[in-house]
This record gives C-alpha cells, sequence and structure tokens, in this order.
C-alpha cells in the first residue's frame, strides 16, 4: 500500500479510538445532577468534531494536496558546459560538481537534487559532454534536451584485445576524431612500437601484437596527425595467461612437404602431437598408428586430415569423428589437391557445405609490417650455437624477404567464417560451428614454402591462427562479467558473482562485494574503484583480473562515453509524453497552522471538560 493510505489508516484509528473514549459509559466520570438545558451533549459533539478536523488537517500537514504548476525550464552545465555555447539568460543554472560554475548559477552535488530542489522545472537543457554515471538513473523530465559541446579530439572508441595465450597474436581496434591524415601506432610496455598503420576515412583502424609471457601487461595506442605529432594516447590493457598446449592428431593420405613441416613447428611450439600418413599397402608411416575411435577423439583437441584421409575412412569412422565433433572436437581438412565429390560430401556431412575445389589460383599472402616493426613483434632472438656475423646476417636477410606466393584451391563455403585472408583482403578458407566443435576447411597446398624460403614465422603464423580457431574450447571457471570499460571514481556493476567475492585494489587494498537481492539470478554487485590499473576478483581459488581506466589520461575517450550514454538516455526518456505541467506537493504551513489552531481548541475544551 502506499504511504498515503498508511497515514489515512493510521488517523482513522486514532480517530475512532478518541471517539470510543468519549461516548463511551462512565467516560464523564461520577455521575452528577446536571440542570436542565445544559450544553453536556453539545460539548461532546464539539470535541468528536474537533478530533476529526485535527485529524484531517493533520494528514494535509503531513501529505498536502498535489498543485498544479507551469512549467519552467532548468539548465544544468555539465562537463565542458564552457565549450557548448551560450545559455539563455532567463534559465535558471546549475552547476554540476564536474562543470565551471559561472556568475549567477547554484552548484548542486548530483542532478536528482538539482531536481528536487527546482521541482516546477519540467524541461531540462543539459549543456556540455552530458551526464555522468551517478546521474543516468535519475528519472528526467520528459522535455529534455542537450546543447552538447563539440565532439572530442584524440581516440573515442577502444576495443582491447581479449585475455589470450603466450605467443599469440592480439588485435586492437580504435576509433579516433577530429584528426586528418592521422596515423595509428601499438606501443609495447617498453615503449617500442610493435605496429603502425593510417586511419580510414571513419577514423578506424586495427593493430596487432604478440603475447609474450603470461601475466598482465600494458600496451599503448598512440594518435600522430599529419606532422607525426602525438595528438592522444590511450592505454591498452592485455592479460595472457598459460593454457595447456593443444593436443593435435595428423592423418594424411601420402607423406609430403606439407605434413613434415607441419609437424616440426607442432613439435618446436611444444604441442602434443601425433602425425601418421599411409605409404599404401597397409603401410603407415609416422607415429605409432592410432585408431579413430571415440576415446581417443575425446583425448585430442585438433584433427587434422587432407582430402585423401578424408576419402579414405569408412562409414563407421565418419561417424565417429561426427560424434566427436558435435561433443567439441576442432577438425581442419587441408587440401593437397583438387576436392572429389566423396571429400565434398564427408564435409557436408560433417555440416561444412563445400563447392568447387577444383581450380588452384595463386595465394599471396599479406605483405609485412615495417622491418623494425616485424622485429619488435617478434621479440629477443634465440641465440644459435654457434653465431657468427654471417649467421646474423643470413637469418636477417631471410626473414625480412617477402613471403612466396602459395596455391590454393577455390572453394565456396556458403555460411562460413573465413579462416585467412590473402594480401587483398579476400577469405581464404572457412570454419563453421557444429555443436561444441568446429570444422574447418584449409585450401591451400604448399604451406611449407613459407619454411623452405626463410619464412618459418609466417609459416608458424599461418597455422597457429587456424588451429586457435577450431581447437576444443578449454574448460574455464565461471567467469565474473565485467563492463567493457570500467572507469576510476565510477561506480562498476558486476554480475554473476559468487558469494564470498573480494576485490582488490592495485594498492593491496581488499572489499568484499555484496550482491544486490533485487538483481535476480543475474547477481550483480556494485563497486566503486577509486585507482586506476589492474584490479582482481578473488572467489574461492578462481582469480580474475580486470583493468580499471583512469579519467584523466584518456580523456577523449571518457568524454564519447558520456555523451553516447546521455544520447541514448535521452533517447529513453523522449520515449513517454511529455506535458505543459506538472504536479507537486503545495505548501504544509497553512495546513500546520491550523492544525494547531484546532489542536489547541480541542485542548482547552478538554480542559473544561476535565474541571467541570
Amino acid at each position: 500500500m502506499s504511504t498515503a493510505l498508511w497515514v489515512a489508516i493510521a488517523l482513522a484509528i486514532i480517530f475512532i479510538v478518541g471517539t470510543l473514549r468519549l461516548v463511551a459509559p462512565g467516560s464523564d466520570g461520577p455521575r452528577q445532577l446536571v440542570a436542565p438545558g445544559s450544553a453536556r451533549p453539545l460539548h461532546r459533539t464539539a470535541l468528536i468534531a474537533l478530533q476529526a478536523l485535527a485529524a484531517l488537517l493533520l494528514y494535509f500537514t503531513l501529505l498536502p494536496p498535489q498543485r498544479s504548476v507551469e512549467a519552467g525550464q532548468l539548465t544544468v552545465l555539465t562537463g565542458n558546459a564552457a565549450l557548448a555555447g551560450n545559455t539563455a539568460a532567463d534559465t535558471t543554472l546549475i552547476a554540476l560538481p564536474e562543470a565551471s560554475a559561472p556568475a549567477g548559477a547554484t552548484r548542486a552535488p548530483d542532478l536528482a537534487t538539482a531536481l528536487r530542489q527546482h521541482p516546477g522545472s519540467t524541461a531540462l537543457m543539459l549543456v556540455g559532454d552530458g551526464l555522468a554515471a551517478r546521474d543516468r538513473d535519475t528519472a528526467l523530465p520528459a522535455r529534455t534536451t542537450l546543447q552538447a559541446a563539440p565532439a572530442p579530439t584524440g581516440w573515442v572508441a577502444l576495443q582491447p584485445p581479449a585475455t589470450t595465450a603466450p605467443g599469440a597474436l592480439f588485435v586492437v581496434s580504435a576509433r579516433a576524431n577530429g584528426v586528418a591524415n592521422a596515423r595509428a601506432e601499438l606501443l609495447d610496455p617498453a615503449g617500442v612500437v610493435i605496429d603502425r598503420a593510417p586511419l580510414d576515412a571513419q577514423g578506424r583502424v586495427r593493430l596487432q601484437g604478440t603475447a609474450r609471457a603470461a601475466g598482465r601487461s600494458e600496451f599503448t595506442l598512440r594518435l600522430l596527425d599529419a606532422q607525426q605529432h602525438a595528438v592522444d594516447t590511450v592505454p591498452v590493457p592485455l592479460q595472457t595467461l598459460a593454457a595447456p598446449a593443444p593436443r593435435l592428431l595428423v592423418i594424411a593420405g601420402a607423406p609430403g612437404p606439407e605434413l613434415k613441416y607441419l609437424r616440426r613447428w607442432a613439435t618446436d611450439t611444444g604441442l602434443e602431437v601425433q602425425a601418421q600418413s599411409s605409404a599404401g599397402g597397409g603401410v603407415m608411416l609416422g607415429d605409432t598408428p592410432v585408431a579413430l575411435t571415440a576415446a581417443r577423439l575425446a583425448a585430442t583437441d585438433v584433427l587434422v586430415l587432407d582430402e585423401r584421409s578424408l576419402a579414405a575412412l569408412g562409414a563407421a569412422q565418419r561417424s565417429v569423428v561426427a560424434q566427436a565433433l558435435r561433443a567439441g572436437l576442432g577438425v581442419v581438412v587441408r587440401t593437397t589437391g583438387p576436392l572429389n565429390d566423396t571429400t565434398r560430401q564427408a564435409l557436408r556431412s560433417w555440416g561444412l557445405p563445400a563447392s568447387g575445389g577444383t581450380r588452384a589460383v595463386p595465394l599471396v599472402l599479406a605483405a609485412d609490417p615495417e622491418a623494425a616493426l616485424l622485429q619488435a613483434r617478434r621479440g629477443p632472438q634465440r641465440p644459435a650455437s654457434e653465431r657468427t656475423a654471417y649467421t646474423d646476417d643470413a637469418d636477417t636477410a631471410s626473414h625480412g624477404a617477402a613471403p612466396p606466393a602459395l596455391e590454393r584451391f577455390e572453394v565456396n563455403l556458403p555460411g562460413s567464417d573465413a579462416l585467412l585472408h590473402d594480401a587483398k583482403g579476400a577469405a581464404i578458407g572457412g570454419w563453421r560451428s557444429v555443436g561444441r566443435g568446429r570444422i574447418a576447411l584449409l585450401p591451400v597446398t604448399d604451406s611449407y614454402r613459407l619454411v623452405l624460403s626463410g619464412r618459418d614465422d609466417r609459416h608458424a603464423e599461418l597455422w597457429s591462427g587456424v588451429l586457435a580457431q577450431v581447437a576444443r574450447a578449454l574448460p574455464r571457471a565461471p567467469a565474473i562479467r565485467l563492463p567493457t570499460t570500467p572507469w576510476s571514481g565510477e561506480r562498476v556493476t558486476l554480475c554473476d558473482v559468487p558469494d564470498t567475492t573480494r576485490v582488490r585494489d592495485p594498492a593491496g587494498h581488499s572489499v568484499a562485494l555484496r550482491v544486490d537481492p533485487a538483481t535476480g539470478t543475474q547477481r550483480c554487485a556494485g563497486y566503486w574503484p577509486q585507482q586506476p590499473g589492474w584490479h582482481q576478483l578473488q572467489h574461492g581459488d578462481t582469480a580474475q583480473s580486470f583493468y580499471v581506466f583512469d579519467p584523466a589520461s584518456a580523456q577523449p575517450l571518457h568524454r564519447q562515453q558520456l555523451r553516447d550514454a546521455t544520447a541514448q538516455r535521452l533517447i529513453e526518456t523522449r520515449s513517454s509524453v511529455a506535458t505543459a505541467s506538472d504536479k507537486t506537493p503545495g505548501p504544509r504551513w497553512p495546513w500546520l497552522l491550523a492544525f494547531i489552531a484546532a489542536a489547541g481548541l480541542l485542548w482547552w475544551l478538554e480542559r473544561r471538560r476535565g474541571t467541570a
């Protein structure tokens, strides 16, 4: 029930009790002789009427009647309001804490306080970047507009890389605004540039880096103008987690250099690999022959076949592979020649429809970055046993050579995601999800030529990317859902929070998270980080880290997020119907004075009744 109803019920009960006290037998004390024409019944009636009047006046004192007020506009200054232009002179100016207060403006700790102090304001004008996180949950008037400041100059969007494994490539996506002919540079934690690229027409850029040892690190994304002057920098957090080496099973229809160098790369990388190939006549070369059973495939993360070994599988073996694929196995089919109908039918039965695959065309891989960037991305070289100037020059020359043109078959894979991209950005091969597993087709026949030309790094990059996209997903502990870019000094909402979860800031201070019961099954909790940097969530034996950004070190990015969040909030507000007037509680003091007068008169009559 509402508060008004509870107050009315309480006052009614008090009035009934008081009335019963007056009309009950013996309420007048010892019976006395009363002269004819006595005013005692009239006195009792006056007391009952005054009690009812006092209760009514007290109700309106506590809850005064609503009154209509004319719509008035309230101008609220937010961050960078001075850049948004002049405001109307006949409006009430309120300055929030992040705004500079000009003459005539009144300070307010937050927007909710400003609206409570000016209840007649049904039109609201926001000036500046928009609402901070503390004010976005405030109920806004239906007629709310924004006089925005100019868009910030610098990085306005950032997509940090996801958690990666040591040695893997990671991608940083970002968007800049307000800089013509700009270029972007990605710097490692030591300040060395590892990748650079120009921005496209929309200001977007994608840069790559290589994760090193397991741990948490902070890269830097730098924006340069046409004169190569630094315009803006933003931190790029990267968390690298060590993971068990994938278990690889390679079955080839015939021995060849492609299988040889694939196995060598897998062994040097530390993968648990087992390879075998058929030499004909039932002779198998390589490791111990493996039977494709459900148990063996359950202990495998990636199964690599070629078109000949796939065609040689029996119906029972294909069924076992299909079941393992749906259970999470990754399957890669590489081509050493044209695809026949049997191979295409097997791929279709496994969930990857393919057409074509009979015409070979050249494949030109994407060009390398600059030599200095390539060396910085690779990191320090592994020392040779007998290192000389000649070996160093030869190694540098081979790794600086352009990758050779390879051969691929033109295959159409509808509904699949690209496995690789060539120099022009065209998709090469593809993969699809089947149940909990993934199946891929790699139509490249001679990736080993990369190794023969001295580009073993490109060969490793090619196969590492292929296997990373299809390998069996590792079981992970339930993760707490985090926002994309948490900011220090602003509330962070964390969901799927287990009990007894604690968060530790960079200074080592730990605080327990309390789940809000109102969030239900989402189990969300609020946290206010006061320091930028890496924070760690600890629940049981599971630790999860997240990075908190500093608004001072990424001002354009923070400003743009304020603008976007405010625009979304205004869209939600405009969906309601705007009204020209509003209801607000009337003044309480007339009702209070009338209640005091009625209560005083009631006290005087009660006193006369007691002395009669």
